[in-house]
């Protein structure tokens, strides 16, 4: 499995299709992040979050598209299904600062809740199609504010 991974990575960093942020490319990817939950009533604990998302930029430097969270810690485990959109404020080929807002269903404990997600940080670019992302997420949820730093990837196609 190990192996299958490392040959994944270097095909996947090994990609030159100059795909980056223009109209008709389509990203794929996410991040894992470490947050501290504040629950209505006071207390907070810490919880860990794997993000997978997918999109599509419908124009230069703006995408739609949707994420799923998948949250486990402080005793419980919760998920999230969200729409998004994002963009990219530089046309530097090396890097960009980037903030993504989403609306999102998602439940725990046998109910459902609503959350509000803004999230930013900054992609760089390690080749043509494949960015490193650093930045923190301020998720919105019924009776939970949780915030969260973490890293994660994206990786860019062409048409």
């Amino acid at each position: 499995m190990k192996k299958t991974f490392i040959i994944a990575l270097f095909v996947t960093l090994g990609l030159t299709v100059n795909a980056q942020t223009e109209k008709s490319t389509w990203l794929l990817g996410g991040d894992i992040s470490l947050s501290i939950n504040s629950p209505k009533g006071g207390g907070s604990n810490t919880v860990f979050t794997l993000s997978p998302d997918a999109g599509y930029f419908f124009m230069k430097n703006y995408a739609i598209g949707g994420m799923f969270n998948l949250t486990t810690g402080g005793g419980q485990t919760s998920w999230m299904l969200a729409p998004f959109i994002r963009g990219y404020f530089s046309n530097n080929k090396t890097g960009k600062p980037f903030a993504q807002v989403g609306l999102g269903v998602g439940g725990a404990g046998g109910g459902t809740t609503t959350s509000f997600v803004l999230k930013g940080g900054y992609a760089m670019f390690l080749n043509k199609s494949v960015a490193l992302e650093m930045g923190g997420q301020l998720a919105l949820q019924t009776g939970l504010t949780q915030f969260a730093l973490g890293a994660g990837f994206q990786i860019h196609f062409a048409k």
